[in-house]
């Protein structure tokens, strides 16, 4: 009898035992979880960074996240960030996106804006003249057979339609007319609207971006 007892008692025992470290891991894993998921360097934001900012590397830091946390639009490299402004606002201990970054050769001045000049089909040099390429603009004054030189190799930003549509997409109207948008100072902005009072623009188109303008004195 008494050895049934210290059987039965050892069985008990161990039930209780199991019962207990079932509870005890099963706590522990649901607190703990193990994370068997392979991770990757990211960086993120050491501090709050302001739009407009140019990020240096004392705004960032290196995160550890999961790699299926991660996407081909958060930047990888710090490389990839520092010296660039910031588009938007970005909070402490976000990742870095390709988004929310403006490149150096992206920034405007706070005079900067956007013009638009006619162009008739002549004057685009049977359209030679397109998004991207360089121009110096010329002025000949009705009073004068004299050709000055108003701006020296101007970038092209788009050659627009007369519905305001780039004419190198799909809906584009293929018109006589079209406008030359560029991005000028307020002193070249001038500079163009005291020449059409003057006379007729004239838009000389560089043979690649490499040339240089020749000034004449």
């Amino acid at each position: 009898m008494g050895r049934r007892l210290i059987i039965k008692t050892a069985l008990i025992c161990f039930g209780i035992f199991l019962i207990l470290n079932t509870i005890i891991l099963t706590y522990i894993f649901k607190s703990y979880p193990l994370d068997i998921e392979e991770h990757v360097f990211v960086p993120a934001a050491a501090v709050d960074i302001k739009q407009g900012t140019v990020i240096q590397e004392k705004h960032l830091k290196i995160k550890e996240i999961p790699k299926s946390a991660s996407s081909t639009a958060i930047a990888i490299n710090i490389k990839q960030i520092i010296g660039k402004k910031a588009k938007s606002g970005i909070q402490k201990d976000d990742y870095i996106r390709s988004n929310d970054l403006v490149l150096r050769n992206s920034w405007y001045k706070d005079d900067e804006r956007i013009i638009v000049l006619p162009m008739s089909i002549e004057e685009r040099l049977a359209n030679l003249i397109k998004k991207g390429t360089y121009v110096d603009i010329r002025l000949k004054k009705e009073s004068s057979d004299v050709i000055d030189t108003i701006l020296y190799k101007v970038r092209v930003e788009d050659i627009l339609d007369e519905t305001g549509c780039s004419l190198d997409s799909k809906s584009a109207m293929n018109t006589r007319t079209a406008y030359i948008e560029l991005i000028l100072n307020e002193e070249e902005r001038q500079r163009i609207y005291s020449a059409e009072m003057e006379g007729k623009l004239i838009y000389e188109l560089y043979c690649d971006e490499m040339q240089k303008p020749v000034k004449i004195t």
